[in-house]
This record gives C-alpha cells, sequence and structure tokens, in this order.
C-alpha cells in the first residue's frame, strides 16, 4: 500500500511517453522522482512524429491536437505563436486552425512542452534513460525494471511503448522508414507497396518526391484507400445509436446516418467524428465474437474512413491512380522473396483465388504496426500474471483509466498502459486526443493513491498503538509510518 507515488517510470519515450510525463507532473502535486526509458535521444517522437520531412502532414486539423488534457487547443495556440510576429493576427491564428501541419512541428511541440512541465516542477527527480526495458519484476511495494547494463526501482510503471515493432510477416520486404538513398528510388522501375492506409501514402508520394518516376503496385487486401478529410473542419454531429449488440446492426445504423448528413449538406464526416467520444463504450459493449467480427470484416472499412488524408493530399493519391502511375491490386502478399536486384511478389488475388507473382525493383511493407506481444518486457508481465493479452492479441487488458488488469481479472497495483497498447480493451486508443485523456485519467489515479489510502492506514496505526502516535504531527506520523 503506497503512502505516496514516490518514483513513476514510464518505459516508452514517444507521444504516449511524454503524455504520460506531462500528466503526471501536472497531477500530481507532491515531489517524486520521474523516470522515462526511451532509445531514441529524442524524446516526444516516436514512429508518429519521428518524421524528419517537412512534408510528411499531420492526419488532423491543427485545431484538433493537444497534450495538455484541460487545454484542446493548445497546439494551435503554439504553432500560431511560433509564426505570429506579436501582432495577433486574427485571420491567421483561423486559417491555422484548419490547417495541416508538418508531423515534425508537432513533434517540437511535444518536446518543448514536456521540458516546460519539468522547468514548472523543479522539486521533482526527473531522469531520462537511453535504453529498453527487457523486465519488469513484480516485488514488495515497487517494480524492479531490468534495462541493458543496470536496473530501476520504481513504485508507479507506465508502460507506453506504443506499437513495439512493425508488423513482420513479409519479412523480405523493405521497412517503410527504411531511409534509401534517393538516387536509388529515382533509378527504380517499379515499386510495390504492401497495404493501402495512411503508410503506403507516405511512402509513394515521398518516393515521389526523390525523384521516382515509374510504376507503384499497391497491394491491399481490401482495396481501401484512405478517405478525404472535409474541405473544412465539421462540427461533429450526434447520433442515436441503440444499444446493438451485433456489428452489423451498428454498421447499418452509421453508414444511413452519413447519407442522411450528406443529403441534408452536412460532410459524412462529421458524423464519424460525433462517434468519438462514445466508440470505446461501444467496443466494450460488443461480445467478443462481435469484436472479432468487426476486425475480419469491417476493419478496413473503418480505418479507411477514421484515419483520412488532408484534402491536397488526397488529391495526388488519387491522381497516381486515375492517370495510371498506380495500380491497385486486391490480394493477400504470401511471401517477397530478393533476388539480386529484385523483389518477387507471391500475391494470391482476392475473389479467384490465384496466386500471381510480381517483380518489382523495390518492396515497401505498409501492412501497419501491432503491438509486439513477444518482446521480452511484456512477457515478464505474463509470467508473473501481472497482465494478460486481450481477447483478439491487439495489446493488454486494461481499465479505462490504463491499470493493467492481471491473470486473476484484478487490478494490478501500480502498472499502468498508455496508448495503442491498449487497443483490444478500448479500441480508440490510438489517436492522440484519447491518448492525451487516457493519461490524464491515470495520473488523476496515481494521484489519488495517496488521498485514498494514506489516511486508511494511519487510521489503523493509530488504533493499535494510540500512545504512541497521540499529538504527533501527520509528517511525523507518515515518517514512522511502515510501508505495507
Amino acid at each position: 500500500m503506497y503512502r505516496a507515488p514516490r518514483s513513476i517510470c514510464v518505459v516508452g519515450g514517444g507521444f504516449s511517453g511524454v503524455a504520460s510525463a506531462i500528466a503526471c507532473l501536472t497531477r500530481i502535486r507532491t515531489p517524486f522522482r520521474l523516470t522515462i526509458i526511451e532509445a531514441n535521444p529524442v524524446l516526444g517522437q516516436g514512429v508518429a512524429y519521428g518524421s524528419q520531412h517537412p512534408l510528411h502532414l499531420l492526419n488532423a486539423r491543427a485545431r484538433d491536437l493537444s497534450i495538455r488534457a484541460d487545454q484542446p487547443g493548445d497546439f494551435l495556440n503554439w504553432a500560431f505563436r511560433q509564426l505570429d510576429q506579436g501582432e495577433n493576427h486574427a485571420d491567421l491564428h483561423q486559417a491555422l486552425a484548419h490547417t495541416f501541419l508538418p508531423r515534425q512541428l508537432f513533434g517540437e511541440y511535444v518536446r518543448q512542452r514536456l521540458l516546460e512541465a519539468k522547468e514548472r516542477r523543479p522539486e521533482v527527480e526527473f531522469t531520462a534513460i537511453s535504453g529498453k526495458a527487457e523486465a519488469c519484476i513484480a516485488e514488495p511495494n515497487h517494480y524492479r525494471l531490468m534495462i541493458e547494463g543496470g536496473q530501476i526501482i520504481a513504485n508507479i510503471v507506465i508502460l507506453a511503448t506504443a506499437y513495439g515493432t512493425p508488423r513482420t510477416p513479409n519479412s523480405g520486404a523493405l521497412s517503410p522508414f527504411q531511409l534509401l538513398p534517393s538516387d536509388q528510388i529515382a533509378r527504380a522501375g517499379s515499386v510495390a507497396l504492401i497495404g493501402s492506409g495512411l503508410t503506403m501514402v507516405d511512402v509513394l508520394l515521398g518516393a515521389r518526391r526523390d525523384g521516382f518516376h515509374g510504376n507503384a503496385i499497391v497491394v491491399s487486401g481490401r482495396g481501401q484507400l484512405p478517405r478525404s478529410h472535409a474541405p473544412k473542419g465539421v462540427v461533429p454531429q450526434s447520433i442515436e445509436l441503440p444499444r446493438f449488440r451485433r456489428i452489423s446492426m451498428l454498421s447499418a445504423t452509421i453508414r444511413i446516418a452519413c447519407e442522411m448528413a450528406q443529403q441534408a449538406g452536412t460532410p459524412w464526416q462529421a458524423v464519424i467524428n460525433g462517434l468519438r467520444p462514445s466508440l470505446q463504450e461501444m467496443w466494450q459493449r460488443l461480445a467478443v465474437e462481435e469484436q472479432a467480427r468487426f476486425l475480419r470484416h469491417l476493419r478496413p472499412f473503418w480505418d479507411a474512413h477514421r484515419h483520412r488524408l488532408p484534402m491536397e493530399v488526397h488529391g495526388r493519391l488519387m491522381k497516381e491512380f486515375e492517370e495510371g502511375r498506380a495500380l491497385l491490386v486486391r490480394g493477400s502478399v504470401i511471401e517477397v522473396a530478393r533476388m539480386e536486384e529484385k523483389f518477387r511478389l507471391s500475391v494470391v488475388k482476392r475473389g479467384s483465388g490465384a496466386t500471381e507473382v510480381i517483380e518489382t525493383d523495390l518492396v515497401f511493407d505498409c501492412s501497419g504496426f501491432t503491438p509486439d506481444l513477444d518482446q521480452p518486457l511484456i512477457t515478464s508481465l505474463f509470467t508473473q500474471n501481472l497482465a494478460v493479452a486481450d481477447p483478439h492479441r491487439l495489446g493488454i487488458l486494461v481499465e479505462r483509466c490504463g491499470q493493467v488488469i492481471g491473470r486473476r481479472g484484478k487490478p494490478s497495483r501500480g502498472l499502468f498502459a498508455i496508448g495503442p497498447l491498449c487497443q483490444g480493451t478500448l479500441w480508440e486508443i490510438i489517436a492522440v486526443p484519447e491518448i492525451v485523456a487516457q493519461a490524464d485519467l491515470a495520473a488523476t489515479s496515481i494521484a489519488d493513491l495517496k488521498r485514498q489510502r494514506e489516511p486508511i492506514v494511519l487510521d489503523r496505526l493509530r488504533r493499535a498503538l494510540p500512545g504512541s502516535l497521540a499529538g504527533t504531527s501527520s509528517t511525523d506520523a507518515r515518517r514512522r509510518t511502515p510501508e505495507a
């Protein structure tokens, strides 16, 4: 039983980890030690915002992003101050609100907000350790985190490892973030891209900027390309959703609501945006079988409508297909083989089941990321029954605030997970607003440990030892109270 959150260790220094650290620095008022473990020397970027290319844009408008739970327009205001020279142009602020800014800029914003939060709390002992946590061992009143060449003791552990690793079914393909010489890309006569989501768009348009003039082949099981954002930011439109327990009924209701909105002159994107506050509750109401049915059949369609592109980027993507420079192949890649200077893909075509062999100069696996539940850190938690995988193995079981649920269905005290690692339980937990809200809930829960538990400990001690604690200040009593 904790008297106070004395030492907190955040595992992961990408967006989820920094959001957790800022939330702890904001919500926990008593002094504590805060440690972040991250292999990347620059905190706050991770996979999502580590791009150094200024033309890699955010897929959300500036007005919709913030790392501060209680200040939803914080990124917009920060970006405005970077551009405005003290003249406070209202038109510039309004224009920025509807702009899709570079991811690189958002990463810098996140890092600066962490530094500011740290400076406001000089009594907090802050440490960033470059490394990777290999195991988390539960011991009385604390956890022992094993890293290469050392170990860290912490009362509270926050797992913010995000996706952890790219999917690797196509081990012969190149990583979408693998840096190749521009002349190698420019020389390529053809490129194959496995997957049709946002990562594919980054790789394809990035190759064009690097001088690639050949043909692109996009291989996707369902063939769904990301849709476009509305021309201007829309007001979320809430719809009445009966408490359906079948995903087919839910999807039909949402589709009809989008069609009706379009007929009334409201973009369908407003309906999708209006669903976000209730998506976690909707997901948790579904039976595991219905969740699995969604993942098998509807997820590609949902992702294409939920994770959208800025209009100008979407226009460039559509032009690739309209002008024949890109071809969409519906099918599943069963093998990627590297030859001397070529790649060979074996693709099972959707519908016919026939296998087609495609040869290209380059192949990038853009099928996305998933949490690595086989990494030593997570398996160490499974071995101790501190955590269990969700039924779909998208991550681990958690409560809404991120507290990890152990083997017996009980929360593991002092152990939290934030962001994509919770997707199987909460589903809508991979975007900025949802991650920030969860990090804030987790920090509030950690701060409440002292207020909820300490009076119980002291009251029991007073009843057991009335003479020794009579007339003693609470501070002195805490010094003499043994850890339970």
